[in-house]
């Protein structure tokens, strides 16, 4: 049997069960232009090294499977922590309460709200598993990429500024340093996983938990 969790033409991240014995999970890079690699340019080869685009060829096949590794193992982490027994509320119940983010009050998460529930899905879809995301990205899937006025679009990317504030007010998510990307912490995968999952619990499967 084989699943396959589709990227943005970047990384398609495929996960094979060979006749229910061993699980394979595969990440395919077709599209390397959002990924970075540490090394010379090639204009000066033996000079000083920084983070330079991501090239099609075998140059840089060491970090293609560098991010490919990455790639298959946050994946199968968030499987994992599907699987975790913790009580939901004590997954959940902290971001569930206000926190402070450098030095002012932020407010609670309402994750089974629908604008918070929304942004949580946004964040922990499969394509940022390893490159992360920015703000375009999530703003695309809060709003839709309808073509705008700049005054609204400047609106909207703020406004998922602040979202982004708040998930880092409760630990959900971390920026990439040197970079205007984000990506899930630890935390972050198994609380988020969690509340989605129980958003796609119905009411009878909760009352057998609890008979």
């Amino acid at each position: 049997m084989a699943g396959e969790l589709e990227g943005i033409g970047i990384l398609p991240v495929k996960m094979y069960d060979k006749q229910g014995q061993v699980l394979r999970v595969e990440t395919t890079i077709n599209d390397p232009r959002d990924m970075k690699s540490f090394r010379a340019k090639e204009s000066d080869p033996q000079g000083a090294k920084s983070w330079q685009r991501l090239r099609k060829g075998v140059s840089d096949l060491h970090r293609r499977a560098e991010i490919s590794e990455q790639s298959n193992q946050r994946y199968l982490e968030s499987l994992a922590a599907t699987e975790i027994s913790t009580p939901l509320q004590e997954v959940v119940g902290k971001v569930c309460a206000p926190t402070q983010f450098q030095g002012r009050r932020v407010r609670a998460l309402q994750p089974l709200g629908e604008g918070d529930a929304a942004l949580l899905s946004a964040v922990a879809r499969g394509e940022f598993a390893i490159n992360g995301f920015r703000n375009r990205d999530v703003t695309a899937l809060l709003y839709g990429e309808a073509t705008l006025d700049l005054k609204e679009a400047k609106r909207r990317a703020a406004r998922t500024t602040r979202l982004l504030r708040l998930l880092r007010a409760h630990h959900l998510i971390r920026k990439i340093p040197k970079t205007h990307r984000y990506q899930l912490t630890d935390s972050g995968r198994l609380t988020i996983h969690a509340v989605i999952a129980a958003q796609r619990t119905n009411v009878q499967q909760l009352a057998q938990l609890v008979a």
